[in-house]
């Protein structure tokens, strides 16, 4: 069965958030532990959600309570904000979420990618099987579905945009402007090739990886500076976007004091992407400082949405339709094991039966291939109509109950 447990934006504040942000490599040390039943992780600014194809929903909420200890949490401290989805509602909430129906920015496009690399992480150590690669894997084309079917991911749909979209609120129009990027990776590519794409060229990327901030900047012909140098771009900025997988703060407020201390009066805007929190919360009292985090586009957001909402029940009908698709596939694979081993108890009664035959004919090879071509054909005229019966009923709901009621009436090894 199908378990969904989720905490994201919809009913989780920020600071609760940060500290179940959990690194790549927390969550495939989880994955590697966890391999049975299946699991994949998804873990993003806004959200953290685990889907399991597992025995029962007790089961379920233990690894979903074993997932949150990996980030130090507990999962009675989780509770209340924590959303539950069981049986044929945790693959909708997977296609909704791939689709960008659940994003804070309404068709965000980065969530794709980051459902792709939540389930490529978990299929790649084994963690993801059957059902689970089956269920992402029609996620991801329900999503690719709606990416080029509607416009839900048009108009600037996405968390950069949204933050760049702050900022130019806070400041006017960005043209002209010294802009700072910390962090190289897939939030800090976002922001700049956003940034580039306005026509704006003051952009500086400083990263911890500066090989990788390098072939950024290269690639956009952007700027680049060594993390060693932040106070001074810094120093430089009128706008600061911080996008850092750090899992502590990098910005304290003391340091940005140091810096407005020599910036002669000059605004700087700071706009923090980074879950947990790249800035300091003290930072915003700082005078002359204008600091954003995620919780505060949601403020932006309304005014951005509009556009996108006549978008949401063309792609509710691709979600419906991939719904239908995926349950009768998935429906059509619970009964290959039984049909398989059908098939091998069938092949292993022929085989004795042969030997039995042989045992009391002449060795007359060619009799012998006759007889065996017979048999073969025989007994698979005999299964087709039975397999062919349990493939076409197996789509429906019915499906697990005669998988099982052929299990029993052939004396079958039971896979559920």
């Amino acid at each position: 069965m199908f378990f969904a447990r989720s905490i994201s934006h919809h009913t989780t504040p920020l600071h609760v958030r940060e500290p179940l942000s959990l690194t790549d490599d927390q969550q495939v040390q989880w994955l590697e532990r966890t391999r049975e039943p299946e699991a994949v992780v998804l873990s993003t600014c806004n959200r953290l959600e685990l889907y399991t194809f597992a025995p029962s929903a007790r089961h379920a909420d233990q690894l979903w309570a074993d997932l949150l200890a990996q980030s130090g949490s507990r999962a009675d401290d989780a509770a209340p904000y924590t959303a539950v989805a069981n049986g044929t509602d945790a693959p909708r909430h997977l296609f909704r979420v791939s689709c960008g129906l659940e994003s804070m920015a309404l068709g965000e496009p980065q969530i794709l990618g980051q459902v792709t690399r939540a389930y490529e992480q978990s299929h790649s150590i084994g963690a993801a099987g059957a059902a689970l690669s089956l269920l992402f894997r029609s996620a991801i084309h329900a999503a690719k579905r709606a990416r080029t079917e509607t416009a839900i991911s048009g108009g600037g749909a996405s968390v950069s945009s949204l933050g760049i979209h702050r900022a130019e609120e806070a400041l006017g129009s960005l043209v002209g402007r010294s802009i700072v990027v910390i962090g190289a990776g897939e939030m800090g590519q976002s922001i700049v090739k956003a940034l580039v794409q306005r026509g704006l060229t003051q952009i500086t990327v400083v990263s911890r990886t500066y090989d990788t901030a390098r072939r950024l900047a290269v690639h956009w012909d952007v700027r680049v500076r060594p993390i060693t140098e932040l106070g001074d771009a810094m120093q430089e900025a009128d706008v600061v976007f911080t996008t850092s997988n750090a899992p502590f703060t990098i910005l304290a407020a003391a340091d940005i004091a140091s810096v407005m201390a020599q910036r002669a009066g000059r605004t700087l805007c700071l706009v923090d992407l980074a879950v947990p929190r790249d800035v300091e919360q003290d930072a915003g009292d700082i005078p002359g400082v204008l600091l954003y985090d995620l919780d505060d586009l949601q403020q932006v957001i309304e005014q951005t949405l509009a556009e996108r909402r006549s978008m949401v029940p063309h792609v509710e009908r691709i979600i419906d339709e991939e719904l239908v698709a995926f349950w009768h596939d998935h429906r059509a694979r619970t009964v290959a094991p039984t049909i398989r081993q059908l098939r091998e108890r069938a092949e292993a009664l022929r085989q004795v039966e042969l030997e039995r035959l042989y045992n009391r004919l002449p060795d007359d090879e060619r009799s012998r291939d006759l007889i065996d071509q017979f048999s073969e054909r025989f007994m698979n005229k005999l299964l087709h109509q039975l397999t062919h019966n349990l493939k076409v009923k197996a789509t429906g709901d019915e499906g697990p109950m005669l998988a099982a009621i052929a299990r029993d009436l052939f004396g079958l090894e039971d896979t559920a």
